[in-house]
């Protein structure tokens, strides 16, 4: 009886051929599914001319940091040590009905409450200016609740949790560093980083219930 955690195997294990085409083949999947529903919700959301306020007044007033768009943009790293940790096609596709699912509901959400930043962001310059011209294009305009890219961190941090407590600590709080980065990086509003955590903690515990082992 090993409880919520996992660790009769290793946390993470180089894949052989087969499942490296299945880490592509979820890779890809993942990619495209992203693309579809977060470009199209947002670009329906630009066409209607109405959006619903999801600030708080205290939020224009946080320091502008675009120094943590590194930190911000730190999710793909994870995405990698999480597909290591994945060293089965059970758990595979487990993480990748998870990340379907919750893709699929955040469009649902950002369609039923079209919203816009309501930060104003200034000109960014020296280093960090590529690494934020990268977190702000691909975070687009509209979808802001939930944040997609919060929700993704902690569903990876449930992940590892799941597998390995203690490691999966270390995720959580990596997580949390990435959602304090959307904040002070003008990404998202604070109500977008709780419900995008929230969301992944709903998924993640829908998961356990359905495929306990």
């Amino acid at each position: 009886m090993m409880g919520d955690t996992e660790t009769a195997s290793p946390l993470m294990s180089w894949p052989d051929a087969s499942h490296r085409r299945r880490l592509f083949a979820a890779a890809i999947w993942l990619s495209l599914l992203f693309v579809v529903v977060y470009g199209t919700t947002d670009y329906i959301t630009a066409m209607r001319s109405t959006r619903f306020p999801i600030h708080f007044a205290f939020e224009l007033t946080l320091p502008f940091v675009p120094q943590l768009s590194v930190v911000y943009s730190s999710v793909y790293l994870m995405f990698a040590f999480v597909a290591l940790a994945m060293s089965s096609a059970e758990r595979l596709g487990v993480f990748v009905g998870k990340m379907t699912w919750m893709t699929l509901v955040a469009g649902v959400c950002f369609l039923a409450y079209p919203s816009e930043l309501a930060f104003q962001v200034p000109e960014v310059v020296g280093w960090s200016k590529l690494p934020f011209w990268w977190a702000d294009l691909v975070n687009l305009t509209y979808n802001c609740a939930p944040s997609l890219h919060v929700g993704y961190a902690v569903l990876c941090a449930e992940t590892m949790r799941r597998h390995h407590r203690s490691i999966g600590v270390a995720f959580h709080l990596w997580a949390l560093a990435i959602a304090l980065s959307a904040w002070l990086t003008y990404q998202h509003h604070l109500l977008d980083l709780l419900s995008g955590a929230l969301l992944a903690l709903v998924v993640a515990a829908v998961s356990r219930r359905l495929t306990p082992a």
